[in-house]
């Protein structure tokens, strides 16, 4: 079982989140908070396996209550689910230590994976949020973005091969061979102009793919 505590400032979508999570019997809710203060007082008492948390809270918002939990001791992983999905909000959350950044209009079945993921202490980033800021990023005046040379399959085997999956793993995410996934490595690499993975990790990093 999958404990959770919940932040969302509007009753009727926290409550609303809440039931959709309890539906999958390996999630259970232990707590909700309307806002960073509260979930600051929850944690004081109780231990969550994750902190699905909105940015857009009073008194104390999302990211500076990301920024107060970066000290603490074995603090809980953040996922960030939020209809304010701005560049500068993904980066600042991500920046201030939140494992993963999920759009609110997200399946349920994405926020499953996400969850999953930050649980293997990976970073997660929704492909909505990823596209968003690749094609933001190639529009920008300061310079062409390096990602807007790859394709859309590649750009999802970049992110996976920058939180550290092999072929086969990423074979079996994207239903895709390891060979097939290996073709897409070779010519992300030769795009990128990187010589390895630690490379294509870097520019992960740089182009807000990923976030350690």
């Amino acid at each position: 079982m999958v404990s959770l505590l919940v932040a969302d400032d509007h009753t009727l979508i926290r409550e609303a989140l809440c039931a959709l999570l309890e539906k999958n019997q390996r999630f259970d809710v232990i707590a909700q908070a309307s806002d960073g203060e509260q979930v600051l007082e929850i944690l004081k008492t109780q231990r969550p396996d994750v902190i699905i948390m909105d940015i857009s809270m009073p008194k104390v918002d999302g990211v500076e209550a990301l920024k107060r939990l970066k000290g603490w001791a074995q603090c809980p992983p953040v996922l960030v689910l939020t209809a304010n999905a701005g560049d500068n909000t993904v980066r600042a959350a991500l920046d201030a230590g939140a494992k993963g950044f999920v759009p609110k209009n997200a399946a349920g079945d994405e926020l499953e994976f996400a969850i999953n993921s930050i649980l293997k202490g990976q970073t997660y980033l929704s492909p909505a949020i990823t596209d968003q800021m690749l094609s933001r990023g190639a529009n920008n005046s300061n310079g062409v973005n390096p990602m807007a040379v790859l394709t859309k399959r590649e750009v999802e085997i970049l992110k996976l091969l920058a939180d550290g999956k092999t072929n086969k793993e990423i074979g079996k995410i994207l239903f895709i061979s390891s060979r097939t996934v290996d073709t897409h490595r070779s010519n992300i690499l030769k795009k990128l102009k990187a010589k390895n993975n630690q490379e294509l990790v870097k520019i992960s990093v740089q182009a807000g793919l990923v976030s350690f």
